[in-house]
Protein backbone atom coordinates (compact mmCIF):
# COMPACT_ATOMS: atom_id res chain seq x y z
CA UNK A 1 0.00 0.00 0.00
CA UNK A 2 2.63 2.24 0.96
CA UNK A 3 4.81 1.73 -2.28
CA UNK A 4 1.32 2.34 -4.52
CA UNK A 5 1.01 5.19 -2.66
CA UNK A 6 5.00 6.62 -3.72
CA UNK A 7 3.80 5.84 -7.26
CA UNK A 8 1.20 9.19 -7.09
CA UNK A 9 4.63 11.08 -6.91
CA UNK A 10 5.53 9.96 -10.62
CA UNK A 11 2.50 11.97 -11.46
CA UNK A 12 1.88 10.26 -14.54
CA UNK A 13 -2.27 10.49 -14.80
CA UNK A 14 -4.45 13.59 -14.03
CA UNK A 15 -6.46 11.56 -11.37
CA UNK A 16 -2.56 10.93 -10.01
CA UNK A 17 -2.09 14.74 -10.40
CA UNK A 18 -5.22 16.23 -8.30
CA UNK A 19 -4.87 13.93 -5.60
CA UNK A 20 -0.76 15.44 -5.05
CA UNK A 21 -2.39 19.09 -5.56
CA UNK A 22 -5.38 18.03 -2.68
CA UNK A 23 -2.67 16.25 -0.53
CA UNK A 24 -0.15 18.46 -0.24
CA UNK A 25 -2.34 21.48 0.46
CA UNK A 26 -4.51 19.22 2.76
CA UNK A 27 -1.46 18.61 4.96
CA UNK A 28 0.33 22.10 4.70
CA UNK A 29 -3.26 23.74 5.72
CA UNK A 30 -3.96 21.58 8.89
CA UNK A 31 -0.62 21.93 9.90
CA UNK A 32 -0.31 25.82 10.00
CA UNK A 33 -3.83 26.16 11.11
CA UNK A 34 -3.86 23.70 14.04
CA UNK A 35 -0.34 23.26 15.08
CA UNK A 36 0.42 27.26 15.54
CA UNK A 37 -1.86 27.38 18.70
CA UNK A 38 0.42 24.53 20.33
CA UNK A 39 3.83 26.17 19.66
CA UNK A 40 2.90 29.79 19.36
CA UNK A 41 1.69 31.05 22.29
CA UNK A 42 0.44 34.27 21.23
CA UNK A 43 -0.40 36.01 17.86
CA UNK A 44 1.76 38.55 16.02
CA UNK A 45 1.03 42.33 16.60
CA UNK A 46 -0.28 42.39 12.65
CA UNK A 47 -2.64 39.61 13.24
CA UNK A 48 -4.40 41.21 16.50
CA UNK A 49 -4.48 44.33 14.57
CA UNK A 50 -7.00 42.66 12.01
CA UNK A 51 -8.80 40.92 14.62
CA UNK A 52 -9.38 44.28 16.55
CA UNK A 53 -10.57 45.69 13.41
CA UNK A 54 -12.64 43.18 12.47
CA UNK A 55 -14.87 43.25 15.67
CA UNK A 56 -15.32 47.12 14.60
CA UNK A 57 -16.76 46.27 11.40
CA UNK A 58 -14.80 49.91 9.93
CA UNK A 59 -14.54 50.04 5.91
CA UNK A 60 -11.23 51.41 6.33
CA UNK A 61 -8.58 52.95 9.36
CA UNK A 62 -5.73 55.06 8.91
CA UNK A 63 -3.31 52.96 8.19
CA UNK A 64 -4.94 50.45 5.55
CA UNK A 65 -8.80 48.87 4.42
CA UNK A 66 -9.91 46.48 6.23
CA UNK A 67 -11.18 43.67 4.62
CA UNK A 68 -9.01 41.13 6.32
CA UNK A 69 -11.25 42.31 9.68
CA UNK A 70 -13.81 41.54 8.31
CA UNK A 71 -13.04 37.99 7.13
CA UNK A 72 -11.02 37.05 10.62
CA UNK A 73 -14.32 37.89 12.22
CA UNK A 74 -16.38 36.31 10.28
CA UNK A 75 -14.66 33.06 10.61
CA UNK A 76 -14.64 33.93 14.66
CA UNK A 77 -18.21 34.39 15.07
CA UNK A 78 -18.36 30.84 13.62
CA UNK A 79 -16.10 28.82 15.28
CA UNK A 80 -16.58 30.94 18.60
CA UNK A 81 -13.53 32.57 18.38
CA UNK A 82 -11.53 29.59 18.33
CA UNK A 83 -7.81 30.29 18.81
CA UNK A 84 -7.16 28.58 15.27
CA UNK A 85 -8.98 31.02 13.65
CA UNK A 86 -6.51 33.58 12.07
CA UNK A 87 -4.03 30.74 11.15
CA UNK A 88 -7.47 29.47 9.36
CA UNK A 89 -7.84 32.58 7.35
CA UNK A 90 -3.95 32.60 6.45
CA UNK A 91 -4.64 28.75 5.04
CA UNK A 92 -7.54 30.39 3.03
CA UNK A 93 -5.78 32.57 1.41
CA UNK A 94 -2.76 30.49 1.18
CA UNK A 95 -5.11 27.45 -0.81
CA UNK A 96 -7.11 30.10 -3.09
CA UNK A 97 -3.49 31.39 -4.45
CA UNK A 98 -1.58 27.91 -4.77
CA UNK A 99 -4.95 26.45 -6.67
CA UNK A 100 -5.35 30.01 -9.01
CA UNK A 101 -1.54 29.58 -10.00
CA UNK A 102 -2.13 25.85 -10.71
CA UNK A 103 -5.06 26.86 -12.60
CA UNK A 104 -3.05 29.50 -14.58
CA UNK A 105 -0.57 27.37 -15.18
CA UNK A 106 -2.10 24.26 -16.94
CA UNK A 107 -2.88 26.90 -19.64
CA UNK A 108 0.75 27.74 -20.06
CA UNK A 109 2.57 24.42 -19.24
CA UNK A 110 2.56 20.68 -19.72
CA UNK A 111 0.41 19.03 -16.69
CA UNK A 112 3.34 18.13 -14.64
CA UNK A 113 5.05 21.41 -14.78
CA UNK A 114 1.49 23.46 -13.76
CA UNK A 115 1.70 20.99 -11.07
CA UNK A 116 5.00 21.41 -10.02
CA UNK A 117 4.88 25.17 -10.29
CA UNK A 118 1.57 25.45 -8.13
CA UNK A 119 3.21 23.66 -5.44
CA UNK A 120 6.30 24.89 -4.99
CA UNK A 121 4.68 27.62 -3.94
CA UNK A 122 4.47 25.77 -0.53
CA UNK A 123 8.36 26.26 -0.10
CA UNK A 124 7.54 30.01 -0.31
CA UNK A 125 8.01 31.65 3.27
CA UNK A 126 5.07 33.92 3.27
CA UNK A 127 3.13 30.40 2.98
CA UNK A 128 4.54 28.33 5.98
CA UNK A 129 6.53 30.55 8.64
CA UNK A 130 5.18 34.46 7.94
CA UNK A 131 1.63 32.70 7.60
CA UNK A 132 1.25 32.31 11.20
CA UNK A 133 1.48 36.47 10.57
CA UNK A 134 -2.37 37.35 9.38
CA UNK A 135 -2.17 40.89 7.95
CA UNK A 136 -3.32 42.87 4.99
CA UNK A 137 -0.63 41.40 2.58
CA UNK A 138 -2.18 37.91 3.24
CA UNK A 139 -5.28 38.52 1.03
CA UNK A 140 -3.97 40.80 -0.87
CA UNK A 141 -1.30 38.18 -2.67
CA UNK A 142 -4.65 36.06 -3.63
CA UNK A 143 -6.42 38.89 -5.65
CA UNK A 144 -2.52 40.05 -7.02
CA UNK A 145 -2.47 36.35 -9.43
CA UNK A 146 -6.30 36.37 -9.46
CA UNK A 147 -6.08 39.31 -11.25
CA UNK A 148 -3.36 38.90 -13.39
CA UNK A 149 -4.75 35.24 -14.23
CA UNK A 150 -8.39 36.80 -15.60
CA UNK A 151 -6.48 39.50 -17.25
CA UNK A 152 -4.54 36.72 -19.31
CA UNK A 153 -7.55 35.22 -19.94
CA UNK A 154 -9.30 38.47 -21.35
CA UNK A 155 -6.02 38.78 -23.73
CA UNK A 156 -6.62 35.26 -24.79
CA UNK A 157 -10.08 34.71 -25.22
CA UNK A 158 -11.88 38.33 -24.87
CA UNK A 159 -14.63 37.47 -23.47
CA UNK A 160 -16.62 40.11 -21.25
CA UNK A 161 -16.36 37.41 -18.12
CA UNK A 162 -12.74 37.78 -17.52
CA UNK A 163 -12.94 41.91 -18.30
CA UNK A 164 -15.19 42.23 -15.49
CA UNK A 165 -13.83 39.58 -12.93
CA UNK A 166 -9.81 41.35 -13.67
CA UNK A 167 -11.24 44.84 -12.33
CA UNK A 168 -12.97 42.77 -9.15
CA UNK A 169 -10.14 41.57 -8.19
CA UNK A 170 -8.38 44.62 -8.91
CA UNK A 171 -11.27 46.22 -6.69
CA UNK A 172 -11.13 43.43 -3.90
CA UNK A 173 -7.51 43.79 -3.43
CA UNK A 174 -7.49 47.80 -3.01
CA UNK A 175 -9.99 46.45 0.50
CA UNK A 176 -6.49 44.47 1.22
CA UNK A 177 -3.97 47.04 1.04
CA UNK A 178 -3.34 49.86 -1.44
CA UNK A 179 0.06 48.64 -2.66
CA UNK A 180 -1.81 46.73 -5.39
CA UNK A 181 -2.09 49.97 -7.04
CA UNK A 182 1.49 48.90 -8.41
CA UNK A 183 -0.26 45.88 -9.89
CA UNK A 184 -2.83 48.42 -11.54
CA UNK A 185 -0.44 51.19 -12.79
CA UNK A 186 2.02 47.97 -13.81
CA UNK A 187 -1.36 46.68 -16.38
CA UNK A 188 -2.09 49.68 -17.71
CA UNK A 189 1.60 50.07 -18.66
CA UNK A 190 1.10 46.55 -20.25
CA UNK A 191 -1.77 47.96 -21.58
CA UNK A 192 -0.67 50.63 -23.59
CA UNK A 193 2.68 49.50 -24.54
CA UNK A 194 2.20 45.46 -25.66
CA UNK A 195 0.48 45.27 -29.31
CA UNK A 196 -1.66 42.41 -28.66
CA UNK A 197 -2.70 44.59 -25.79
CA UNK A 198 -3.29 47.77 -27.11
CA UNK A 199 -5.88 47.00 -30.07
CA UNK A 200 -8.17 45.90 -26.98
CA UNK A 201 -8.56 50.04 -25.89
CA UNK A 202 -10.77 50.40 -29.33
CA UNK A 203 -13.53 48.19 -27.62
CA UNK A 204 -15.03 48.10 -24.57
CA UNK A 205 -13.71 45.43 -22.80
CA UNK A 206 -11.21 47.43 -20.42
CA UNK A 207 -13.35 49.86 -19.95
CA UNK A 208 -15.64 46.73 -17.94
CA UNK A 209 -12.31 46.28 -16.04
CA UNK A 210 -12.17 49.88 -14.83
CA UNK A 211 -15.82 50.08 -14.59
CA UNK A 212 -15.60 46.70 -12.29
CA UNK A 213 -12.76 47.83 -10.07
CA UNK A 214 -14.58 51.64 -9.91
CA UNK A 215 -17.47 50.27 -8.59
CA UNK A 216 -16.24 48.66 -5.77
CA UNK A 217 -13.63 50.53 -4.85
CA UNK A 218 -15.83 53.56 -5.02
CA UNK A 219 -17.27 53.58 -1.35
CA UNK A 220 -13.44 52.96 0.20
CA UNK A 221 -12.41 56.39 -1.97
CA UNK A 222 -15.61 58.35 -0.61
CA UNK A 223 -14.20 57.16 2.99
CA UNK A 224 -10.32 58.48 2.20
CA UNK A 225 -11.59 61.66 0.63
CA UNK A 226 -13.49 62.13 3.97
CA UNK A 227 -11.04 61.46 6.31
CA UNK A 228 -8.34 63.71 3.87
CA UNK A 229 -6.08 61.29 2.50
CA UNK A 230 -4.80 60.21 5.78
CA UNK A 231 -3.21 56.40 4.40
CA UNK A 232 -1.18 58.18 2.57
CA UNK A 233 0.42 60.05 5.41
CA UNK A 234 0.83 56.73 6.87
CA UNK A 235 2.35 55.22 3.57
CA UNK A 236 5.01 58.23 4.22
CA UNK A 237 5.99 57.91 7.54
CA UNK A 238 6.25 54.07 7.03
CA UNK A 239 8.51 53.85 4.07
CA UNK A 240 10.10 57.62 3.98
CA UNK A 241 12.94 58.62 5.72
CA UNK A 242 12.59 61.81 7.56
CA UNK A 243 16.76 62.99 7.12
CA UNK A 244 18.06 61.36 3.81
CA UNK A 245 21.18 61.94 1.93
CA UNK A 246 21.81 61.26 -2.14
CA UNK A 247 23.29 57.91 -0.87
CA UNK A 248 20.23 56.81 0.59
CA UNK A 249 18.15 56.78 -2.71
CA UNK A 250 20.47 54.59 -4.03
CA UNK A 251 20.76 51.65 -1.18
CA UNK A 252 17.52 51.67 -0.16
CA UNK A 253 16.25 50.01 -4.01
CA UNK A 254 19.15 48.05 -3.76
CA UNK A 255 18.44 46.89 0.03
CA UNK A 256 15.48 46.10 -0.89
CA UNK A 257 16.51 43.57 -3.87
CA UNK A 258 19.06 41.65 -2.41
CA UNK A 259 16.61 41.17 0.75
CA UNK A 260 14.60 38.99 -2.02
CA UNK A 261 16.85 36.56 -3.45
CA UNK A 262 16.97 34.54 -0.48
CA UNK A 263 13.24 34.71 -0.91
CA UNK A 264 13.00 33.57 -4.10
CA UNK A 265 16.20 30.95 -3.45
CA UNK A 266 13.32 28.52 -1.29
CA UNK A 267 11.12 28.20 -4.74
CA UNK A 268 13.99 26.83 -6.38
CA UNK A 269 14.80 24.25 -3.45
CA UNK A 270 11.66 21.87 -5.19
CA UNK A 271 12.49 22.32 -8.89
CA UNK A 272 15.87 21.56 -8.60
CA UNK A 273 15.25 18.06 -9.35
CA UNK A 274 13.71 18.79 -12.54
CA UNK A 275 15.71 21.92 -13.84
CA UNK A 276 19.06 21.22 -12.39
CA UNK A 277 21.79 23.31 -11.38
CA UNK A 278 23.00 24.31 -15.51
CA UNK A 279 20.28 27.16 -16.16
CA UNK A 280 19.95 28.09 -20.07
CA UNK A 281 17.07 30.43 -20.32
CA UNK A 282 14.92 30.42 -23.88
CA UNK A 283 15.73 34.25 -23.74
CA UNK A 284 13.47 34.34 -27.43
CA UNK A 285 10.37 33.58 -24.90
CA UNK A 286 10.91 36.44 -22.86
CA UNK A 287 11.32 38.53 -26.01
CA UNK A 288 8.81 37.31 -28.70
CA UNK A 289 6.60 34.74 -26.95
CA UNK A 290 3.07 36.93 -26.23
CA UNK A 291 3.16 34.52 -22.88
CA UNK A 292 6.95 34.82 -22.42
CA UNK A 293 6.49 38.33 -22.25
CA UNK A 294 3.17 38.17 -20.21
CA UNK A 295 4.86 36.64 -17.55
CA UNK A 296 8.62 38.72 -17.87
CA UNK A 297 6.74 41.85 -18.52
CA UNK A 298 4.19 40.94 -14.69
CA UNK A 299 7.21 40.13 -12.45
CA UNK A 300 9.81 42.61 -13.21
CA UNK A 301 7.58 45.81 -13.98
CA UNK A 302 6.16 45.66 -10.58
CA UNK A 303 9.53 44.79 -8.56
CA UNK A 304 11.22 47.79 -11.04
CA UNK A 305 8.02 49.71 -9.97
CA UNK A 306 8.64 49.18 -6.09
CA UNK A 307 12.50 49.77 -6.57
CA UNK A 308 11.99 53.14 -7.99
CA UNK A 309 9.45 53.78 -4.64
CA UNK A 310 12.17 52.81 -2.87
CA UNK A 311 14.68 55.26 -4.43
CA UNK A 312 11.95 58.36 -4.23
CA UNK A 313 11.56 58.05 -0.45
CA UNK A 314 14.55 56.38 0.60
CA UNK A 315 13.38 54.76 2.92
CA UNK A 316 13.54 50.99 4.57
CA UNK A 317 11.37 49.30 2.27
CA UNK A 318 10.87 45.92 3.94
CA UNK A 319 11.62 42.28 2.42
CA UNK A 320 7.92 41.27 3.31
CA UNK A 321 6.59 44.12 1.19
CA UNK A 322 7.94 41.81 -2.22
CA UNK A 323 5.78 38.86 -0.61
CA UNK A 324 3.70 39.65 -3.73
CA UNK A 325 6.08 39.92 -6.29
CA UNK A 326 7.37 36.28 -7.28
CA UNK A 327 3.97 34.50 -7.30
CA UNK A 328 4.38 33.97 -11.01
CA UNK A 329 8.33 33.28 -10.63
CA UNK A 330 7.74 29.03 -10.61
CA UNK A 331 5.75 29.57 -13.70
CA UNK A 332 8.05 32.01 -15.81
CA UNK A 333 11.17 29.08 -14.63
CA UNK A 334 9.34 26.63 -16.54
CA UNK A 335 8.05 28.47 -19.18
CA UNK A 336 11.15 30.30 -20.24
CA UNK A 337 13.77 27.75 -19.39
CA UNK A 338 14.93 25.21 -21.71
CA UNK A 339 13.75 21.98 -20.00
CA UNK A 340 13.83 19.08 -22.04
CA UNK A 341 10.57 16.66 -21.43
CA UNK A 342 10.73 16.02 -17.71
CA UNK A 343 11.95 12.61 -16.46
CA UNK A 344 9.38 10.50 -14.37
CA UNK A 345 12.22 9.94 -11.56
CA UNK A 346 13.42 13.97 -11.59
CA UNK A 347 9.56 14.88 -11.51
CA UNK A 348 8.76 12.55 -8.62
CA UNK A 349 11.80 13.41 -6.71
CA UNK A 350 10.53 17.36 -7.15
CA UNK A 351 7.40 16.67 -5.72
CA UNK A 352 9.00 14.54 -2.44
CA UNK A 353 11.13 17.90 -2.05
CA UNK A 354 7.89 19.31 -2.02
CA UNK A 355 5.93 16.97 0.85
CA UNK A 356 9.48 17.01 2.20
CA UNK A 357 9.51 20.63 2.85
CA UNK A 358 6.05 21.10 4.21
CA UNK A 359 8.02 19.39 7.58
CA UNK A 360 10.95 20.70 7.19
CA UNK A 361 9.59 23.98 7.48
CA UNK A 362 7.66 23.26 10.49
CA UNK A 363 10.29 21.38 11.99
CA UNK A 364 12.38 24.87 11.17
CA UNK A 365 9.70 27.51 12.17
CA UNK A 366 9.21 25.02 16.27
CA UNK A 367 12.43 25.04 16.53
CA UNK A 368 13.31 28.93 15.83
CA UNK A 369 10.05 30.16 17.33
CA UNK A 370 11.26 27.46 20.74
CA UNK A 371 14.45 27.82 21.15
CA UNK A 372 15.35 31.66 19.93
CA UNK A 373 15.75 32.86 23.69
CA UNK A 374 18.64 30.65 24.11
CA UNK A 375 20.78 32.34 21.66
CA UNK A 376 19.31 36.13 21.84
CA UNK A 377 18.79 36.33 25.58
CA UNK A 378 15.37 37.83 25.07
CA UNK A 379 11.59 37.05 24.15
CA UNK A 380 9.74 37.67 21.15
CA UNK A 381 6.09 38.91 20.98
CA UNK A 382 5.57 35.16 20.02
CA UNK A 383 6.83 34.89 23.33
CA UNK A 384 4.52 37.64 25.26
CA UNK A 385 1.85 35.86 27.45
CA UNK A 386 -1.22 38.24 26.33
CA UNK A 387 -3.45 35.60 28.37
CA UNK A 388 -1.63 36.28 31.57
CA UNK A 389 -2.44 40.28 30.82
CA UNK A 390 -5.86 39.85 30.10
CA UNK A 391 -6.41 37.43 33.16
CA UNK A 392 -4.81 40.13 35.09
CA UNK A 393 -6.42 43.10 33.71
CA UNK A 394 -10.04 41.84 34.09
CA UNK A 395 -9.22 40.79 37.50
CA UNK A 396 -8.25 44.15 38.66
CA UNK A 397 -11.30 45.64 37.04
CA UNK A 398 -13.80 43.09 38.47
CA UNK A 399 -12.77 43.95 42.12
CA UNK A 400 -14.20 47.69 41.35
CA UNK A 401 -16.83 46.69 39.01
CA UNK A 402 -19.77 44.84 38.16
CA UNK A 403 -19.81 45.79 34.59
CA UNK A 404 -18.05 44.26 31.75
CA UNK A 405 -14.30 46.56 30.69
CA UNK A 406 -15.72 48.96 28.53
CA UNK A 407 -12.65 50.25 26.48
CA UNK A 408 -8.75 49.50 26.84
CA UNK A 409 -6.63 52.67 25.76
CA UNK A 410 -2.94 53.22 25.46
CA UNK A 411 -0.13 51.00 23.63
CA UNK A 412 -1.80 49.59 20.32
CA UNK A 413 0.24 45.96 21.72
CA UNK A 414 -0.74 45.57 25.26
CA UNK A 415 -4.31 47.05 24.06
CA UNK A 416 -5.02 44.60 21.58
CA UNK A 417 -4.08 41.30 23.61
CA UNK A 418 -6.55 42.61 26.06
CA UNK A 419 -9.09 43.02 23.57
CA UNK A 420 -8.24 39.79 22.32
CA UNK A 421 -7.92 37.50 24.99
CA UNK A 422 -10.40 39.32 27.65
CA UNK A 423 -14.44 38.09 26.92
CA UNK A 424 -16.51 40.03 26.29
CA UNK A 425 -14.49 41.54 24.37
CA UNK A 426 -13.43 45.75 25.58
CA UNK A 427 -13.37 47.96 22.76
CA UNK A 428 -9.61 49.26 21.70
CA UNK A 429 -10.53 52.76 22.19
CA UNK A 430 -9.73 54.82 18.60
CA UNK A 431 -11.35 57.70 17.13
CA UNK A 432 -12.71 55.40 13.95
CA UNK A 433 -15.01 53.77 16.09
CA UNK A 434 -14.87 55.32 19.70
CA UNK A 435 -15.79 58.86 21.23
CA UNK A 436 -14.22 60.60 23.91
CA UNK A 437 -16.97 61.06 25.52
CA UNK A 438 -17.75 57.40 25.72
CA UNK A 439 -14.56 57.01 27.07
CA UNK A 440 -15.10 59.64 29.47
CA UNK A 441 -18.55 58.24 30.54
CA UNK A 442 -17.78 54.33 30.63
CA UNK A 443 -14.09 54.37 31.59
CA UNK A 444 -11.63 51.67 30.82
CA UNK A 445 -8.21 50.59 31.50
CA UNK A 446 -5.27 52.45 30.56
CA UNK A 447 -2.12 49.87 29.65
CA UNK A 448 1.50 51.01 28.75
CA UNK A 449 4.63 49.68 29.19
CA UNK A 450 7.39 50.49 31.44
CA UNK A 451 11.25 50.74 31.13
CA UNK A 452 13.87 49.10 32.75
CA UNK A 453 16.73 50.55 34.91
CA UNK A 454 15.69 54.42 33.77
CA UNK A 455 15.60 53.00 30.22
CA UNK A 456 12.67 54.24 28.01
CA UNK A 457 10.93 51.02 26.64
CA UNK A 458 10.77 50.51 22.94
CA UNK A 459 7.59 52.20 21.16
CA UNK A 460 5.78 53.21 17.89
CA UNK A 461 5.01 57.14 17.83
CA UNK A 462 1.94 55.70 15.17
CA UNK A 463 -0.90 54.16 15.98
CA UNK A 464 -2.77 51.71 13.89
CA UNK A 465 -5.97 52.72 15.04
CA UNK A 466 -6.06 56.50 14.20
CA UNK A 467 -5.01 58.08 18.02
CA UNK A 468 -3.05 60.55 18.47
CA UNK A 469 -3.00 61.58 22.49
CA UNK A 470 -1.11 58.51 23.31
CA UNK A 471 2.87 59.34 23.53
CA UNK A 472 5.50 58.89 26.10
CA UNK A 473 7.76 61.91 27.80
CA UNK A 474 11.27 61.94 25.73
CA UNK A 475 13.04 62.60 28.64
CA UNK A 476 11.73 60.29 31.32
CA UNK A 477 10.29 56.87 28.42
CA UNK A 478 6.65 57.67 30.74
CA UNK A 479 3.26 58.51 29.46
CA UNK A 480 3.33 61.30 32.44
CA UNK A 481 1.72 63.99 30.29
CA UNK A 482 -0.61 61.51 28.85
CA UNK A 483 -1.96 60.35 32.16
CA UNK A 484 -2.75 63.71 33.26
CA UNK A 485 -5.25 64.06 30.44
CA UNK A 486 -7.58 61.89 32.54
CA UNK A 487 -8.51 63.79 36.47
CA UNK A 488 -10.10 60.84 38.09
CA UNK A 489 -7.56 58.12 36.59
CA UNK A 490 -5.96 55.68 39.47
CA UNK A 491 -2.26 54.55 38.90
CA UNK A 492 -1.88 50.83 40.09
CA UNK A 493 1.48 49.11 40.87
CA UNK A 494 2.75 47.94 37.64
CA UNK A 495 2.07 44.40 36.19
CA UNK A 496 5.20 41.63 35.38
CA UNK A 497 4.17 39.22 32.80
CA UNK A 498 6.76 36.74 32.44
CA UNK A 499 7.47 35.54 28.60
CA UNK A 500 6.54 31.61 27.70
CA UNK A 501 9.85 30.50 26.74
CA UNK A 502 12.20 27.52 27.45
CA UNK A 503 14.70 29.28 29.34
CA UNK A 504 13.93 32.52 31.81
CA UNK A 505 14.25 35.47 30.84
CA UNK A 506 13.30 38.82 32.01
CA UNK A 507 9.75 39.35 32.77
CA UNK A 508 8.33 42.91 30.81
CA UNK A 509 6.59 45.60 32.71
CA UNK A 510 3.41 46.85 32.05
CA UNK A 511 1.84 50.50 33.32
CA UNK A 512 -1.54 49.92 34.18
CA UNK A 513 -4.40 52.68 35.48
CA UNK A 514 -8.08 52.40 35.78
CA UNK A 515 -10.19 55.57 34.59
CA UNK A 516 -13.48 54.70 36.82
CA UNK A 517 -16.80 54.89 34.95
CA UNK A 518 -19.03 57.95 35.49
CA UNK A 519 -21.06 57.10 38.90
CA UNK A 520 -24.21 57.96 36.86
CA UNK A 521 -23.26 55.25 34.16
CA UNK A 522 -22.36 52.58 36.35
Amino acid sequence: MFFRFLNIFSGETRHDRILLLITALFFHAMFWTFAPTFFLPNYQIDTMEMMVIGQNWVLSTFKHPAFQGWLVEILSLIFHRAEFVPYLASQIACVLTVFTVWKFARKILAPKFALLAALTLLSYSYFHYDSTIYNNRTFMRFFWIAALYFLYLALEKNKKRYWILTGVALGLGMYCKFAIVVLIVAILIFMFCEPRARKHWKTSRPYLSIGGCFLIVFPLLAWILQHHFQQLNYTLLSIGKEKSTFFDHFCSPIRFFVTQIPIVAMLLIPAYPVIGVRWKFDFKKCRTDTTGRFLTFFIFMPLFLQMIIAFFFAGDMRTALGCHLWLLFPMFLFYTLKIPAVNEKYFSRSMKFVFSNIFLFAAITIFVTQFSPIFTGKSSRYHFSGKELAQSVQIIWSERYSTPIPFVRGDDWLTENACVYIHPNPKVYSVLWSKEEDFRKKGGVLLWLVGESGKPPRHSLRSFFGNRDFYYSLETGQPDEWLKQFPNVKILPPLEISPKTIVKVPPIKIGIAIVPPDPLQH
